[in-house]
């Protein structure tokens, strides 16, 4: 059985906008090469097409083919009502972070990576960095 982690929507990102010298991109290499599963919300598909829409180094049809991607090799959970006004009435400060949160604990993500740590203080699901996960088990 391999290891659930819940990616937020930055790791995306910074994967696809070359934001972090390819290390976002190495970590979902290795989560990929190793099997594990790899899990996003689909607000996060959203989210990620319209901020890599916007940028001027990507084309219409560059931010389809990462989109499909991650339809194809990704399960993509459903921010459903309930998950949503769960987050809106916790005690995350950011309800985009919340709604990653209560997206990962609804599945029983084993982890989440992420680039906004701070956004996950309140978090009971261990929580690390694309560049701690890289250094930790990768590099």
């Amino acid at each position: 059985m391999s290891l659930k982690v819940y990616v937020d929507t930055n790791i995306f990102l910074d994967a696809i906008l070359n934001r972090d010298n390819d290390i976002s991109k190495e970590v979902l290499f290795f989560l990929e090469q190793k099997n594990f599963e790899i899990i996003l919300n689909n607000i996060s598909i959203i989210n990620i097409h319209y901020f890599a829409s916007k940028d001027k180094k990507m084309t219409n049809d560059m931010v389809k083919k990462h989109i499909n991607i991650f339809l194809d090799e990704y399960t993509i959970f459903s921010a459903e009502t309930e998950i949503l006004q769960t987050a809106l009435n916790s005690n995350f400060d950011d309800f985009e972070d919340g709604v990653q949160y209560f997206c990962a604990k609804s599945i029983g993500a084993d982890f989440i990576i992420t680039n906004d740590k701070k956004g996950f203080l309140n978090s009971d699901i261990d929580v690390i960095t694309s560049k701690d996960f890289y250094n930790d088990y990768i590099h």
